[in-house]
């Protein structure tokens, strides 16, 4: 048991609930109100982490969509893809030189948002698959896609033996198993 210090009255405070499903696909005008740059997981490249407000539509309007930029990374291909994306969100933005993150906040930009792929045992996420260039007179007015793909379900965390093999398939042909480990 912890004391608290001080009783907390719950009644005091807001509790609705916030929405953390996917964002839906769609067009949407994103401001980046946050940012971060931090190693990668191995310690050996840079990476941009931005946390995007919705401005509109309206309907989604303040979600936030979390994105990350690999700016440096030992594998060329990786550093390659990471560092187009980033020159990507800064033309969109309308930004052509950067050298503090914060440079990038709070400036209106249009995307199209759609769900990537399920990794790692994690459902797909919302992600940005294209920016709109002012200078191309080529952005879309923010609107939801009418038709929504559907997710593929994340494999099960499921840690159970796998059912055991009929024994005709399981033993080889001319004799019974053998374990590995049996003498």
């Amino acid at each position: 048991m912890a004391r608290l210090g001080n009783a907390f009255d719950a009644t005091a405070h807001d509790t609705t609930q916030s929405d953390y499903s996917e964002l839906p696909s769609g067009v949407y005008k994103l401001e980046i109100e946050a940012s971060d740059v931090v190693p990668t997981k191995a310690g050996t490249g840079t990476i941009l982490k931005t946390t995007m407000s919705v401005l509109e539509p309206e309907s989604h309007k303040g979600r936030k969509l979390f994105t990350t930029y690999n700016l440096e990374n030992q594998n060329p291909q990786a550093q390659e893809i990471g560092q187009k994306q980033f020159a990507s969100l800064c033309r969109a933005i309308g930004v052509s030189s950067v050298e503090d993150s914060e440079d990038l906040h709070f400036h209106a930009f249009t995307a199209k948002i759609g769900l990537g792929k399920a990794q790692n045992g994690y459902p797909a996420r919302a992600e940005v698959k294209r920016y709109y260039f002012e200078d191309e007179g080529n952005v879309p007015e923010p609107a939801i896609d009418a038709v929504q793909p559907t997710p593929a379900a994340a494999p099960a965390n499921d840690n159970r033996q796998a059912a055991a093999r009929p024994a005709a398939a399981a033993a080889p042909a001319g004799g019974a198993r053998k374990n590995p480990w049996s003498k």
